[in-house]
């Protein structure tokens, strides 16, 4: 590379993060709290998406909105499995251009100390999913949401903090950024990364944590 020519691709790639956290945040902020404390996960899933859907439509946000698009349960075309036998991750937004269209997948979890404890978020379903090249294979990024239903935000970080720092060949986690607390925007508390190997897909691949909470 010329080093007399910018790389803007990290640029972009951090603008378009932030703009997914954004939508994030405000569809979040549409919520019912109330509601979502004793939901099940699809339910708030699926509420979190129709609203933010419907942002991308509402021309009292910023225009720049309608270039995205969030998708609920898509569908996963890896390995083997074909039709109906495919896995479906939580939540795609895609962002509509011509071309290739760049997208970000997240997978979210409940989290209630009693049922629903940090290791179901970490476990092979929840992290584990992109960890083992089910969710995310071509990305080198990817996010996992947490539905706060009991305790603290704090509470569950550190429970996620405790868990990859003692159980690091378990999660394949970057020794230097196995868990760190990041403000992708000023408006959004409770959001981490964690640096995970895998070797099934891109790889290093980061993970970026967010907490809602609905208590």
């Amino acid at each position: 590379m010329n080093p007399q020519i910018p790389d803007d691709k990290e640029d972009y790639h951090r603008i378009f993060r932030k703009r997914i956290f954004r939508l994030l945040k405000w569809g979040y902020d549409r919520l019912d709290a109330s509601i979502c404390r004793t939901a099940e996960e699809e339910d708030i899933t699926g509420d979190l998406v129709k609203e933010i859907n419907e942002i991308t439509q509402d021309r009292t946000y910023p225009r720049w909105v309608a270039n995205f698009y969030i998708v609920e349960d898509p569908r996963v075309n890896v390995d083997n499995r074909k039709g109906k036998r495919r896995k479906k991750i939580d939540i795609q937004f895609i962002r509509v251009q011509p071309g290739p269209r760049p997208c970000y997948y997240f997978e979210a979890k409940r989290l209630s100390a009693s049922t629903h404890p940090i290791g179901k978020y970490l476990g092979p379903e929840g992290l584990g999913e992109f960890l083992s090249g089910s969710y995310g294979r071509e990305t080198n990024e990817a996010g996992m949401l947490g539905y706060i239903q009991s305790h603290t935000a704090e509470y569950w970080a550190e429970k996620a903090r405790s868990k990859l720092l003692n159980e690091p060949d378990d999660y394949q986690v970057d020794a230097d950024e196995y868990w760190i607390e990041k403000k992708i925007i000023k408006e959004l508390n409770h959001c981490y990364s964690s640096k995970h190997q895998r070797t099934i897909g891109k790889s290093p691949i980061a993970i970026f944590h967010c907490f809602l909470v609905f208590i």
